[in-house]
Formats: C-alpha cells, structure tokens, sequence
C-alpha cells in the first residue's frame, strides 16, 4: 500500500520533518503526554510532535534518573541529552505521572531546548477540574502567543479543531476495518499509522489517512487470520511488542494505550467556545490510568472486547509505571469475569528480557487458540 510505505517512511524520518518546518520559520514544540492540547498548537502556527525514542540503553538519562523510574519519561530524556530534539523551539510537560513531574526540571536545567512550558494537568474530570484546566489551557495559549509572537484567534482554533477532528474521525475509520475476520490491517501497521500522526503535520496526515482507507478497503494482501487479542496498557510508542504478538499467531486487533484507541476517540465540539471546547474534550476522553475515575477507561475496554470480538487480553505494563500498575488488578478481574483469559506483561523500554516475554506471550496465544 503506498500510503502505509508513505507513513512508515514519515515515522522513521521524523526529526527531518521537523527540521524542515523549523526551515520554513515556523515553530517546532515537542510534548510527551497526550492530554497536551495540540490544537492550541497547531492554531499558532507551530509543529506540535510527540517526543520519544527508539528502544535501547538509557545510559546517558541514567545518570540522573533511579533504575526504577519510568524507562519511557528516561528515554526521552535520553535522547533530549543525546541531542536529537535540539531542533524544538519548545518543550511542554505536564504532571500527568510522576515521573513526568520530575523530568520537568531535568529538561530545564540539563537539555538544549529553550522555552519549556509546564501544564498542571487535573486527575479527576470533575466540573471543578474542568474549570481549573480551562484556565490552564489559556495561560498556556497566552504563553504561545507572547513567546512565538503569533496571534492564536478563535478562527484559528477552530480551524485546528476542523483537522484534528478529521484525523481522529479518520482513525476510527482505519482501526475499525479491524473488526473483520481476518483484520484489513495489523497492529503493527495500525500502530505506525497512529504514531507517525504524532510527528508530522496532521493535513498531510489527513491526506494520507484518506488514500490508506481507499487503499485497506480494497488490498487483497490480507495479515493472517489469527487469535483476536486487545493489549491494554502503558504508552506504546514501538512496534516490537505488537510485532511479537503477531509472529506467534495472534491478531492484535484493539488496543488501550494513549498512543492508540484514547489518542483519537473523542473529538472536540465545534458548536462551542473553542478554547473551553478543547479544554473539556482532553479531561473527557477515554481517560488514563492517572485520572481517578477508571470506571469510563474500563467501559471503553469492555466496549472494544464486545465489538471486535477480542478472544485474549494481554496488559502490557511498562515497568515502573505506577498508574497503570495499580490498577491493573482491578482491570483484570473485570475481563476475567467477562470470561477472557488474560496474561500480564511487564516490560522495559530497553526491551530487556524481551525474549522471555516472547516465550510466554507465545504460550498464551497457543492456549486462547486451542480453546476457541
């Protein structure tokens, strides 16, 4: 498929992307937690991307961060000391877990990226939080608007909010052509399809999610019928785990991850304020583990199991991510008491010990497919 060989080839050319905006006059800000309101960016002027780094070692973070912080917030920060984000005009973080907490200070006082913004981002969606992050939100468009010189009008928010509703719109188009037997499209290539919609511009984004629905609907170069499986979990910004799961016979055919189905399931409504309208969409959306009311997120799992007909749950935990951790019980005796064998993952960014974890996600899936 030509669009997915564009979009594979835009996920692994990122940083030149970006650089090329960055050419063009036009700000870059990188941002790690997806409750960043993008389309405040976007309505700037400004390249929002999403930071993250490939797996491997941490040596350079590890200096200043414990061996039992979050390999994901170390690997970041890895590759900000690395060098590799010195192209972004801006940083912004949030407290959305700890570990992104304390990171803030270390992208302050240790990387080469100026003007680094901190969103104080609410754990709950009560109507007090929505006020609260509402003010947050404009203080944040107000520093946009001072630092990069631009003015962010409520057109220009509107506008941002016509494309990024599109892109999710298109998203769930692509992620429920998954719902056939065999899926129209893999995991692995859903997953890049998701994430390199994080790094590039969304209009070309937008043109390029039209040709691949086009083109999923009419391929005739079908992924395997497999064991139906939903992997719930911390931020996947990899497609090993993914590629793993379906080397051994599995489907991966619905996901709960904030690089995946909660990124792009609500959208923004355009009868209201703009600002007010953006501000409630990211509080009310499929909720991450750190926000207090987990009954909607296991609702929204619940609801993926019953539409596409997931056979096996697979929690895939980052190890050391506390919010997901906690709750990961608690999810578990959900599905179970919906009948759905279920294994618990925990791995490292590093992807240390992923053969180990091969071997049991094999054996799971060898299980899930001799009792079907």
């Amino acid at each position: 498929m030509e669009a997915m060989q564009k979009l594979r080839y835009s996920l692994r050319t990122r940083h030149e992307i970006a650089r090329e905006w960055k050419n063009q006059n036009r700000p870059v800000l990188g941002w790690t937690c997806t409750y960043t309101p993008e389309e405040v960016i976007y309505a700037a002027g400004a390249l929002p991307v999403m930071v993250f780094a490939e797996p491997g070692d941490t040596r350079l973070a590890d200096a200043y961060m414990p061996s039992n912080s979050c390999s994901f917030a170390r690997a970041c920060f890895n590759a900000a000391l690395r060098g590799d984000y010195d192209y972004l005009d801006g940083f912004v973080e949030s407290n959305a877990c700890d570990n992104r907490d304390k990171t803030y200070d270390m992208w302050v006082n240790y990387s080469k990226v100026s003007n680094i913004y901190f969103i104080n981002t609410p754990h709950s969606n009560t109507e007090k939080a929505h006020q609260f992050f509402y003010q947050e939100i404009a203080k944040f468009k107000e520093w946009l608007g001072n630092t990069f010189k631009r003015e962010i009008s409520d057109d220009s928010l509107r506008n941002a909010v016509r494309v990024y509703n599109e892109n999710r719109t298109l998203l769930r188009k692509i992620y429920d052509s998954r719902m056939k037997s065999p899926p129209l499209i893999s995991g692995v290539e859903f997953l890049e399809i998701a994430l390199s919609g994080l790094v590039m511009p969304k209009e070309e984004h937008n043109r390029l999610l039209h040709q691949s629905l086009s083109e999923v609907e009419r391929r005739s170069d079908l992924p395997k019928e497999g064991v139906r499986l939903l992997v719930t979990g911390s931020v996947m910004n990899t497609t090993q785990p993914v590629s793993i799961m379906e080397s051994v016979g599995g489907n991966v055919v619905a996901d709960d991850w904030c690089t995946g189905s909660r990124y792009f399931w609500n959208t923004v409504d355009l009868d209201s304020e703009p600002l007010r309208a953006i501000a409630r969409r990211y509080l009310d959306k499929v909720p991450s583990s750190f926000i207090y009311q987990h009954e909607q997120r296991f609702r929204h799992v619940a609801e993926l199991v019953k539409k596409f007909e997931v056979e096996g749950v697979i929690m895939f935990v980052m190890k050391y991510c506390d919010t997901h951790m906690f709750d990961a019980p608690l999810l578990r005796d959900e599905l179970k008491d919906m009948g759905l064998p279920v294994l618990y993952l925990e791995w490292d960014h590093s992807m240390s010990g992923i053969a180990g974890l091969k071997t049991r996600i094999e054996a799971f899936v060898e299980m899930v497919g001799g009792v079907k």
